[in-house]
């Protein structure tokens, strides 16, 4: 324990103070020059070569800099004065090789490069591609050199990718609790299914390269153990561009999505719709035990929600001059029509068998309006960005029971209001000796909860964040350094319809930093240090009383504080295709959902500050390739301790080593691409739960038909049923137990047709909306 404490004073001082050093050693290192340029296609001159490499090397000497072209065709280099031999590099063919003398900042301008052909019929490749390169912290998967790189979607192209989670519906980073999608460095104002909605209609031809940031810097908000997934699109000239997609699924009972995207760019005006409209009808059965010293409690409930939920996104901006301004606006609206019943027993027969059902209808909307603004201030980078965010999500939940044994009242309502305000501004100031950036944010969250069952309570609850960050970063030669500092100030009260109070301010500072070493192009270093905060979510801090069901009912806890984590993460690439990452988390006053037992018969759900978490972990990827045939495999290991604060809580065997193994093998013919995944969880712990084995095996296929045009995908999941949930937690007074089987088991057909002259520039806008993930979700 002592050494743990230790390990943690460590972390917290040693990372950010040894890269100020570097960052502050100037003399050190000779002057550094800055070089920037453009690759452009040599037969028009203008078309744009994006994810291209840039290879720098001094004469006679091995590759010391390295460089990836942007959307734009852009790249940036800072090099010490000398002569150097620089190859610009794509697919693994020497398009170009040009040597420079390096005196002064220099600006190449377009470099046009002949781009090689090749025709797929005529010739196999079966030279190992890079999938992967390591830039300025960030890990970069090149979509081009994949697989994937047609006729798939975003959301597939993800599960190839290092410490994305291959066990979860939803996008989710390995040893992360929460992740940030962004398209072309913008904010994507979506999250759970409509986000995973917007991934499927994202097709990957449209996708240049994927950036994975899981140590993001101050510029980010630091709440929550949060990764990064940026989305870089490739820039395509104005025009007109649509699709229409339906997808079917088959589990126990049927389900159906369709939905459309429209987009037009013409000049500097640029116009997006798009709408997706899903019906799911999907049952659960759940099996809870709660095993006493004398006596056993056995719960069995079968729940069959189905839902209704369309989304609309409409996205626009407009180019004056130097500036640029847009919006971006939301519009999800859900119904939820929910039938549940359960039986309960008594081992003992202290209590006779007791049936109950529930009916629930809910509507859930969701409304948000972003407007922005960018100022390029000059050419060499430096940039104005300001964004105002509005954010009104509703909930209105209503269930009827048959129990008349259970409450003095048959029904209950519940209504939930969350309205948010953030405001922002961010200023980019690069030069040739250092790069800044600064900015702050202002947020303001109002919640408003009512709820009635016999008798009306409800919670108003508002809180403020103010927050002000700086970054610097600098190349000198192989090596990238970056660091920062970010301070939050956090104000809140609340009050309940009974008159009850809270109130709380706190404010915290976050360090960052972040180190890499780049010494050839086949290998390259990178270790990084920060530190985040997970604040209750607003549901988590209402005490008011909530029933889920008959005999089970979930309350707030008012007196939650935040918990804060320390990161300290490693990663490794070998030769574009092997990843190696390994982390530290240390987490204290952990918020975990605690269940109590009341009176023998009421089960009640409340969360706690309760854990201190070490978690050890690693992981490792390779991708392999050869041919037509493709090969990535995942193993991901990790340690978790955590050490209870709570009485009720035993943490005697809260310890565990958690691994997973995960594989994906395709094949490709033609137009054809058959494909198989496969992976395996191991028993193991998460927070305070132990988890049972999980194993799930997929197959399908996808073809291009009609020119690309339209695109058929079949693929059957979890065929043989291995998902279904085993978990258990030990407490005090029993051990509680439960099985889960979510109807996993499905077989999809989608479909998915492109119009149109498929040359509309996609824009998207910066948003930059964490409070998202203190909200409900559109599913519960």
């Amino acid at each position: 324990m002592i050494m743990v404490k230790s390990l943690h004073s460590i972390l917290q001082f040693t990372p950010i103070s040894f890269i100020f050093l570097l960052l502050s050693s100037q003399p050190m290192y000779a002057q550094q020059w800055q070089l920037k340029g453009r690759l452009v296609e040599k037969v028009d001159r203008t078309t744009p070569l994006d994810a291209a490499e840039i290879l720098v090397s001094p004469l006679g000497g091995d590759v010391t800099s390295s460089s990836l072209s942007d959307e734009e065709g852009r790249f940036a280099l800072s090099l010490s004065s000398g002569k150097y031999v620089f190859r610009y590099r794509q697919l693994g063919d020497i398009l170009k090789t040009d040597t420079l003398d390096v005196q002064a900042d220099t600006d190449l301008g377009d470099i046009p490069l002949e781009i090689k052909k090749y025709t797929m019929k005529e010739v196999t490749v079966t030279s190992q591609r890079r999938m992967l390169s390591q830039k300025a912290g960030k890990l970069v998967y090149l979509v081009q050199n994949s697989p994937f790189a047609q006729g798939f979607s975003t959301r597939d192209l993800l599960h190839n990718i290092p410490r994305i989670d291959p066990t979860s519906e939803e996008i989710k980073i390995i040893g992360k609790s929460n992740v940030l999608v962004l398209v072309d460095g913008h904010r994507v104002n979506l999250e759970g299914k409509d986000l995973d909605m917007y991934l499927r209609t994202l097709p990957s031809e449209n996708i240049s390269k994927i950036e994975l940031i899981t140590n993001p810097s101050a510029r980010f908000d630091a709440a929550g153990n949060s990764g990064v997934l940026n989305i870089i699109l490739k820039s395509k000239p104005v025009g007109f561009d649509g699709k229409i997609h339906t997808l079917l699924t088959q589990r126990t009972h049927f389900a159906a999505e369709e939905g459309a995207d429209l987009s037009f760019s013409s000049g500097n005006f640029s116009v997006e719709y798009k709408v997706d409209n899903s019906n799911e009808k999907r049952p659960q059965k759940m099996k809870s035990s709660y095993i006493y010293p004398t006596y056993t409690r056995v719960t069995n409930d079968y729940t069959l929600n189905r839902y209704d939920i369309l989304s609309q996104n409409l996205n626009s901006s407009y180019q004056i001059g130097h500036v640029k301004i847009g919006f971006f606006s939301t519009l999800n609206r859900s119904r939820n029509k929910g039938f549940h019943k359960g039986e309960m027993n008594f081992s003992d027969g202290s209590y006779p068998s007791n049936t109950y059902s529930e009916q629930t209808h809910d509507k859930y909307r969701l409304e948000t309006i972003s407007p922005y603004v960018e100022w390029k201030l000059d050419s060499i980078g430096k940039k104005l960005t300001l964004n105002y965010n509005y954010i009104h999500l509703s909930d209105d939940v209503n269930q009827v029971y048959d129990s008349g044994s259970a409450h003095p009242f048959s029904s209950s309502w519940d209504n939930y209001s969350n309205v948010v305000n953030t405001l922002s501004a961010d200023l980019n100031l690069p030069f040739t000796w250092l790069n800044f950036e600064v900015g702050g944010k202002y947020s303001h969250f109002r919640t408003n909860n009512i709820s009635d069952y016999g008798g009306s309570n409800g919670f108003l609850f508002k809180e403020t964040i103010t927050a002000l960050y700086a970054d610097v970063h600098r190349n000198f030669g192989p090596f990238y350094a970056k660091a920062g500092l970010r301070y939050e100030h956090t104000s809140n009260n609340g009050i309940t319809l009974g008159g009850l109070t809270v109130s709380n301010k706190y404010h915290h500072w976050f360090p960052f930093a972040e180190f890499s070493y780049n010494p050839s192009d086949d290998h390259s270093f990178s270790l990084g240090y920060s530190k985040r905060i997970n604040r209750p979510s607003m549901n988590n801090m209402d005490p008011t009383k909530v029933y889920r069901d008959t005999y089970s009912y979930s309350e707030g806890n008012d007196r939650l504080v935040p918990s804060i984590m320390d990161n300290l993460e490693f990663n490794y690439v070998f030769k574009g295709n092997l990843n190696v990452d390994l982390y530290y988390y240390h987490t204290s006053d952990a918020i975990q959902s605690l269940i109590q037992v009341v009176d023998d018969l009421y089960t009640k759900y409340y969360p706690k500050n309760c854990l201190t978490i070490n978690t050890y972990g690693g992981d490792v990827s390779y991708n392999f390739s050869w041919g037509k045939f493709n090969l990535y495999t995942s193993a991901s290991m990790y340690y978790l301790k955590a050490k209870s604060m709570a009485e009720e809580l035993d943490d005697s065997d809260l310890k565990s080593l958690n691994t997973t193994l995960s594989a994906n093998l395709s094949y490709r013919y033609k137009a054809m691409t058959i494909f198989a995944n496969y992976y395996h969880v191991f028993p193991g712990v998460e927070e305070s739960f132990h988890t049972g084995n999980i194993d799930c095996l997929g197959l399908g296929c996808k073809i291009n038909l009609l020119k690309n045009k339209l695109l058929l995908n079949v693929l059957a999941q979890d065929i043989f049923g291995g998902t279904k949930a085993h978990n258990r937690v030990a407490y005090n007074d029993y051990m509680f137990r439960n099985n889960i089987d979510n109807d996993n088991t499905s077989l999809r057909v989608g479909l998915t047709y492109n119009f149109g002259k498929h040359k509309a520039k996609r824009t998207d806008v910066n948003i930059n909306n964490s409070e998202m993930n203190r909200l409900p979700d559109i599913k519960k």
